[in-house]
């Protein structure tokens, strides 16, 4: 008969190697995808319940924003939590099973963390990027924004890396883990950062880009309204041309008179045209469409939040 005290030996000596042990989980085991997936999403705080973010409501009152920093010590308390279901918590506990335990974090944390770098990106069919969990920043928007405004995006920037940057190559835009509306229902939002935001912008979705006039006013038919635009300089090729804005120089227009008589709501397009032509540098006959997009589109709202402190 085979004893099985060599064997018993060899196993013991294994698993009070962690190194030696670590190598044999990493070369045999593998994470299964669902949990994962399981683990990303809490890695992103998905189902943590929001009185465990927020204490007090006192914290975060209607149409408020809150910064943050997520603490390591405490997302890996809240990690480790999820890894202790089934684990030995005697005093007398068994070392074998501390011993797998320890040696099979590094591969289990690898899985998780490309879980969780994957999930946006997933949803939004983008290319996963590198992520780097060591610092995570973010906030929490309370505000009927989140129920109006669904398709608002974010931009999140380190400090030297914002749109003021006078070197336009050293812009840098964070990653974005997490954006999420916290319920179908619900006036809160919440987003998590890859590394420290300095700046962040939020603003109305794209789609929101619009024609717009200044100002404009009707009283029982009389119409007063205005249009500021930025004259253009086009260079080089006729087919292929160069385009400079001239942002120094901003010209007023008065559009009082090009609306229609029969309905003070309608611009005359053509006569409108002309007129921007004419403001142009040197002035044009006419423009075309994306000329005349070029200069009546508005812009998205947006406002920008700066950390001060960083």
């Amino acid at each position: 008969m085979l004893s099985r005290s060599p064997f018993q030996r060899r196993l013991n000596l294994l698993y009070r190697s962690p190194q030696q042990l670590q190598q044999e989980v990493e070369d045999n085991a593998e994470l299964p995808a669902e949990l994962a997936a399981w683990l990303g999403r809490l890695r992103l705080l998905n189902g943590v319940p929001i009185n465990y973010l927020v204490p007090d409501e006192g914290m975060l009152p209607p149409e408020s924003i809150r910064f943050f920093y997520l603490d390591p010590n405490w997302a890996a308390a809240l990690l480790d939590g999820a890894y202790s279901i089934g684990r030995n918590l005697t005093i007398s506990g068994d070392t074998n099973s501390m011993a797998l335990d320890r040696a099979s974090a590094p591969m289990t944390n690898k899985h998780r963390d490309l879980a969780a770098a994957a999930m946006r990106p997933g949803l939004l069919g983008q290319e996963e990027p590198v992520i780097d969990f060591n610092t995570v920043s973010g906030f929490i928007l309370r505000s009927s924004l989140v129920q109006n405004y669904p398709g608002m995006g974010v931009n999140p920037y380190p400090l030297g890396g914002t749109p003021d940057n006078p070197d336009p190559t050293k812009v840098v835009l964070l990653n974005i883990l997490r954006m999420e509306q916290l319920g179908p229902n619900s006036d809160t939002l919440i987003c998590l950062i890859e590394g420290d935001a300095y700046r962040i912008d939020i603003h109305e979705a794209p789609e929101a880009l619009h024609y717009g006039l200044d100002s404009y006013k009707d009283e029982n038919g009389q119409v007063t309204s205005s249009k500021t635009i930025f004259p253009f300089t086009k260079t080089g090729n006729p087919q292929h041309p160069s385009v400079t804005m001239d942002m120094q120089n901003p010209q007023f227009l008065n559009l009082d008179t090009y609306f229609r008589t029969s309905d003070p709501r309608t611009l005359n397009m053509s006569a409108l045209a002309a007129l921007i032509g004419s403001k142009q540098t040197p002035a044009l006959a006419s423009i075309d469409a994306a000329e005349m997009g070029f200069e009546m589109t508005e812009g998205v709202g947006m406002v920008s939040f700066y950390n001060k402190q960083n």
